[in-house]
Parts: structure tokens; sequence; C-alpha cells
């Protein structure tokens, strides 16, 4: 099992090899520090049991969790205000939060536009969404997602040692770059700042993998292989004046 404490190696491993590299954790938190305001309200859409919104919630003035799954919600004991919804339909008025978190929870969306439109419509003009999710095109989802579900679940548990209540059925219908950054603009939001991110050290069980990782990575340094990495993070606006409606 890749235990966290190994990961954690792995990538300091990894940044003494590629000065200047963060992992995707790090630049979400360097985009999110800005956002975190006395008055902001912070909504973390799939908050699940533990969620990014619950660390920072005494720094912003309403901090607000939703997710599907319910008996996530009851075993969060982070942040106090919780409701139950899908994204694709937030029990929410319009312009209601400053601030959406979407963090691991675009894969697992069926219908991500739906969702897209549903946080624009929750955002106050300005309002920004901030997310981190996995890239489609690298090889380590394909592969994961080629593997036959049966398979998939004993073998994420085996190697990550995920508790089984933690892995949800994933669809990647909005996992890539091109895909993801055309349809939040469907929905409304203006691209602020975007990151395609590598990381080699999901597949630091072993030396020999982890150099394979790590060769496959700065390959994609080379500028038409920067959507094959790993993560995309990204950092989206609600336009203070919305753009007309096509007649």
């Amino acid at each position: 099992m890749l235990e966290l404490s190994r990961q954690e190696q792995a990538r300091r491993r990894y940044q003494a090899q590629r000065p200047g590299w963060r992992p995707a954790g790090d630049v979400l938190n360097a985009l999110l520090e800005p956002l975190l305001l006395p008055y902001v309200r912070a909504l973390d859409a799939g908050c699940g049991r533990w969620g990014v919104l619950g660390r920072f919630q005494e720094r912003v003035g309403l901090a607000v969790g939703v997710d599907a799954d319910f008996p996530s919600l009851r075993e969060n004991r982070i942040l106090p205000l919780r409701a139950q919804a899908r994204l694709e339909a937030l029990p929410f008025p319009a312009w209601t939060f400053d601030l959406v978190l979407c963090t691991w929870v675009i894969e697992h969306l069926p219908e991500p536009q739906l969702a897209f439109r549903e946080i624009a419509r929750v955002l106050k003009p300005g309002g920004r969404l901030l997310l981190l999710t996995p890239n489609a095109r690298h090889p380590l989802i394909a592969l994961g997602r080629a593997i036959p579900s049966r398979w998939r679940r004993p073998l994420v548990r085996r190697l990550y040692g995920r508790a089984p209540q933690d892995i949800f059925p994933t669809f990647y219908r909005a996992n890539t770059p091109g895909a993801l950054r055309r349809l939040l603009r469907a929905a409304g939001l203006q691209e602020i700042a975007w990151f395609e991110i590598e990381d080699p050290t999901y597949l630091a069980f072993h030396p020999l993998l982890f150099a394979l990782a790590a060769l496959y990575e700065r390959l994609t340094a080379w500028r038409p292989l920067r959507g094959w990495r790993l993560h995309l993070v990204g950092l989206f606006a609600r336009p203070l004046v919305d753009p007309p409606s096509p007649e």
C-alpha cells in the first residue's frame, strides 16, 4: 500500500529533481489563499467527509458544504453547515456565494454541464470557482478506467488504502483540458488561471515505477504534451455583468 508519508517523501525527491515544481494541492492553496476573506460566503461543492473548506472556515464569513452522499455528510464533523444535494440541483438562491470550491469531484459528475450552470447560478457576480480534478488523458487515469469496476475498487483499496465508503463511481465526462474549459465557458464562467500539473508520486510503490513515471512527467514539459499531465487546477469567475443572451 502507498502510505501518505511515503508519497510525501517521493514528492520531496521529485521536487529536488524538478526545482520550482509544486504538487496540485500546493497550487490550489496558493490560489485559495487570497480568496479567504472575512466577508466571503463559501461553498464546498462535494465536501464529502473532509473536503477542503473545513480547514479554512474560520477565515471566511460563511462556510457551507454540500454533497449528494448522505453518509459522508453525516460523518463530516468539520463543517457545521451541510446540505444533501446533487451539484446539478443546488438548494441555494442565485447570487449566494462569493467562492465555490470543487476538489476531486468533477470526475464523479454524471452531468457536469448542469453542475457548472448551477455553480455559476449560485455565484455572485465576480464570485470565484476554484477546482482540482484528474486529467482523463493521463495514462494512469486511462489505465484505471480500463480496469473493470469489479476489480477497480479492490485494487484502489489495496494500492492506496482507501476505505470502501470513500470510493465512488467515476464518469470523467468533463476531464480533459479542452472539454473542461469549454464547458465552464459555456456555463458563463471566465477563466482566471489554469494549470496542468505533473505528479509521478502515485506510482511510488517501487523505485522503478517511480522512475518511469518521473520520466513520463518530464516528457510533458514539451508544450504539445502538457495537456497530458495528471492534474488540472483552474480558477474561474462569474463576470460582473453577465453576457447578453443570444436572440
